[in-house]
């Protein structure tokens, strides 16, 4: 008996609360009260990994594949389309030296090397000193200029070269193969 008159008061209680009705708009944009949690996310990506993209009827998609490059598809514009040559598939010419920034450099000399490990012209191996970082030996072999490297990439691509190397702390005159930046 006392239970259900506990439920009573309860239920009475809360009939004054009003519910706000509520409804989205399309269009409208909404402030977030709270930030979405891995799960809610999660369950966005499985939704949209199988929903077909639609393509209007109108557009036309071509894609080449040349020199191991791959090119999207352009935007239609009313000038003739720029043809652009990546960085990678010529050397850099002497005028065009100058004015390339280190990283292009970098990773041209670095993309050779990946291509040839035994090429001298492309590659240099240095010695670490002990406990030394591959950040710190990048720095002391090209100077400032390395810390404008991507970290991630060159890190992968040098762990390629020098299998087995522990670029967190290396030991005392530990070979490390490096590009030659030119």
């Amino acid at each position: 008996m006392y239970i259900l008159a506990l439920i009573f008061a309860l239920l009475i209680s809360c009939s004054g609360y009003d519910r706000e009705e509520f409804r989205m708009e399309v269009g409208k944009k909404y402030a977030l009260t709270k930030w979405p949690d891995s799960t809610y996310i999660d369950t966005l990506d499985r939704f949209f990994k199988y929903e077909p993209l639609k393509q209007s009827a109108k557009q036309k998609v071509e894609m080449t594949m040349s020199n191991n490059i791959m090119s999207l598809p352009q935007k239609p514009t009313q000038s003739k389309p720029r043809i652009s040559t990546p960085n990678t598939a010529s050397p850099p010419k002497t005028s065009e030296a100058k004015t390339q920034s280190f990283p292009d450099k970098f990773f041209y000399s670095l993309s050779k090397l990946l291509e040839n490990p035994n090429n001298s012209e492309f590659g240099k191996k240095h010695r670490a000193k002990g406990g030394e970082t591959l950040d710190e030996l990048l720095v002391r072999v090209y100077g400032q200029q390395a810390k404008k490297i991507p970290k991630y990439v060159s890190e992968s691509m040098l762990r390629q070269l020098n299998s087995g190397t522990d670029f967190s702390s290396m030991a005392e005159g530990e070979a490390v193969l490096l590009p030659v930046v030119r």
